[in-house]
Formats: structure tokens, C-alpha cells, sequence
């Protein structure tokens, strides 16, 4: 496949973004390292020379800068928790904290499952009981 052949997909309203194939310049200045503070390694001595590729043919040649903003860019075409509200259920505006997305991915409770046995439900039950608890205080019942 060329880089002819690739499309955007489409266009959007109120911005338009080229590819970061559009971008592309042969030659031009990537990135920039510090000098190594360890000893030099051969790839093709750790990987095999099947392993190793000299050149990645196709690949943008674009400055650091242009990528992080070109990624920027499109990344405000996406809608999250962060640009606006969340709209879930019916005509309800739902305020999801990213606290509640830490604590539901937290071992032991993003895996946890419903028909598991009680003595492996323990935390999972007493987290149900203390938020019942701060509901019930909050909401004065």
C-alpha cells in the first residue's frame, strides 16, 4: 500500500487535519538524544539480522514537535469526561470522576465477579456497605 492510496477518513466541521503522511519531508531532523551513558549495543547481535530492519520504508519523516501537535489536534475531535458531559441513562448528566475509574480497575475489584463465593466478596461487600452508609448520611435517611 502507498501512501497515496491512504484517505482521510473524513473531514471534520470545524477543523481539518492532514495525514502526518502530508507532513513528511525525506531527511528531516526527528528527534534528538542525549549522548548514551552506557555501552553501545548491537540490535542484530541481540535479535538476529532477521530481527533488525536497516530502514522502515514509508515511514513519516516529522519532528517531534509536529507529531505531538498533529496528535493534539486530533485528539480534540475526541469526546470525553475531560471536554464535556457524559451523557448516560435517560436525560440524566452524569459527573463520571476519574477517582471512580482508578478505584474500579484496583485488583480484586475490577475482575471481581457476581457469583463468586462470599468469603473472596469480602472487600467488594464491605466497599457496597460503606457507600450505603454515605448515601444514607448524606441523603438524611
Amino acid at each position: 500500500m502507498s501512501h497515496s492510496d491512504i484517505k482521510k477518513a473524513r473531514r471534520h466541521v470545524t477543523q481539518n487535519e492532514g495525514l502526518i503522511f502530508e507532513r513528511s519531508a525525506a531527511g528531516k531532523p526527528h528527534f534528538k538524544l542525549p549522548p548514551l551513558d552506557v555501552p553501545a549495543a548491537d540490535p542484530a547481535a541481540a535479535l538476529g539480522s532477521d530481527g533488525v530492519r536497516p530502514e522502515i520504508e514509508g515511514f513519516p519523516e516529522v519532528s517531534e514537535m509536529e507529531i505531538v501537535r498533529h496528535f493534539t489536534r486530533l485528539s480534540t475531535w475526541n469526546y470525553g469526561v475531560d471536554t464535556g458531559a457524559y451523557l448516560l441513562g435517560s436525560c440524566t448528566m452524569k459527573y463520571n470522576p476519574k477517582i471512580n475509574e482508578a478505584v474500579a480497575r484496583l485488583d480484586g475489584i475490577g475482575n471481581a465477579h457476581p457469583y463468586q463465593p462470599a468469603e473472596l466478596s469480602q472487600g467488594c461487600l464491605r466497599i457496597m456497605h460503606h457507600l450505603s452508609k454515605c448515601l444514607l448520611e448524606i441523603t438524611g435517611m
